[in-house]
């Protein structure tokens, strides 16, 4: 076997191994190790236990030594790990365990270890990181690259968080398992831009109705969660102050607009508006880019809304709509697959560059 084939099957090993106890040989790292960067909204009160459940959310770390696991009561969604140059998916159930991440590397060397989380777990459940364990006499190192200067916004529903984008039919009996945020057009968009993204999109949600929602106006639409540090907690309140983006991407309609009743197009556009101008009391100088599918009428009302601001002298909102998605670029339930979110995202990307000053 080539080295690259057994360093691929000790990463497999080890992202199928989960226990109560550390490995033997290892000592802990406290999650709130300055070390660990965390990207996006995360619950850092008890800085033993960090909580978190929006879909893209980021961990890095670099370690010294052969090994390293996360301790980690999970949300029984699934996360995109890397190690150094490799990477696999690992699923963390909703009990408390130590998950081995790496195993069997260079001991003399520094890896890298990224957790991205890929999308929504279960009904109602929170991700909780409790901390990692390294080989005894190890330490983590500071990460090799900075923070990135620009900061962009990801905000939206289904779309936005790559529903059912790695498959290659649109019935699917588990589109979680197809789905991941870290191909979808944001985040492809933010990479392309060199940007730091902070994304808060679920699915189903929409301004006004949530999906197949039998009156005009849901209970709890999307606004309900936008200012929660963790979606499924309403006790919980994010700290606009602590991140402040250079663009703001709002992608809404697809589930407003599932299903009739519709909902008024002045109703709309006012929700629309509000919703908007909810964003710009918490970021008065963020660059907003209004983002719609083909599907009709939302793409007019929202294309219409753009051009209502900007004629009452608003420089900084911008609308991008792509193109209908054949079936054969479709996912799961007709959502853009992954070779579809890459060319939106390349097209966005380039509607954001001229406004990163």
């Amino acid at each position: 076997m080539t080295r690259s084939i057994i360093y691929a099957i000790l990463l497999l090993c080890a992202a199928s191994a989960a226990s109560p106890a550390p490995p033997p040989g290892t000592e802990p790292v406290s999650a709130s190790d300055p070390h660990i960067r965390y990207t996006g909204r995360f619950d850092t009160r008890d800085p033993s236990n960090v909580r978190f459940d929006w879909p893209g959310n980021m961990i890095e770390l670099r370690f010294g030594g052969s090994s390293c696991a996360v301790m980690v009561r999970g949300d029984g969604g699934r996360y995109d790990i890397y190690v150094n140059d490799s990477q696999f998916v690992a699923r963390f159930d909703t009990v408390e365990a130590v998950h081995q991440l790496a195993a069997g590397l260079a001991a003399s060397s520094t890896h890298s270890l990224r957790i991205s989380k890929r999308f929504e777990g279960l009904k109602d459940q929170i991700a909780e990181i409790k901390g990692f364990y390294v080989d005894a006499g190890q330490s983590l190192h500071p990460l090799a690259h900075d923070r990135p200067a620009y900061r962009i916004e990801l905000i939206g529903g289904s779309s936005m968080l790559g529903f059912g984008a790695e498959a290659n039919t649109v019935y699917c009996a588990n589109p979680a398992i197809y789905s991941n945020a870290n191909t979808a057009f944001g985040l492809t968009a933010a990479r392309a831009l060199g940007a730091e993204a902070h994304m808060a999109a679920m699915t189903g949600k929409g301004l006004m109705r949530n999906w197949k929602s039998p009156f005009i106006t849901a209970p709890h639409p999307f606004g309900h969660h936008y200012t929660r540090t963790l979606k499924n907690d309403s006790t919980s309140r994010w700290n606009f102050k602590s991140w402040t983006p250079h663009v703001t991407v709002v992608n809404f309609g697809t589930n407003d607009f599932s299903t009739r009743p519709y909902p008024p197009k002045e109703t709309y556009i006012a929700q629309y508006r509000n919703f908007l101008d909810h964003i710009r009391a918490r970021h008065p100088n963020v660059q907003i880019v209004c983002v719609a599918s083909a599907r009709e009428p939302v793409r007019t009302y929202i294309e219409e809304l753009v051009k209502r601001e900007q004629e009452e002298g608003n420089t900084a909102i911008h609308f991008y709509s792509y193109k209908q998605i054949p079936k054969r670029l479709s996912g799961c339930d007709w959502h853009p697959n992954a070779e579809a979110q890459a060319k939106i995202g390349a097209e966005l990307a380039e509607v954001i560059r001229p406004l990163l000053k």
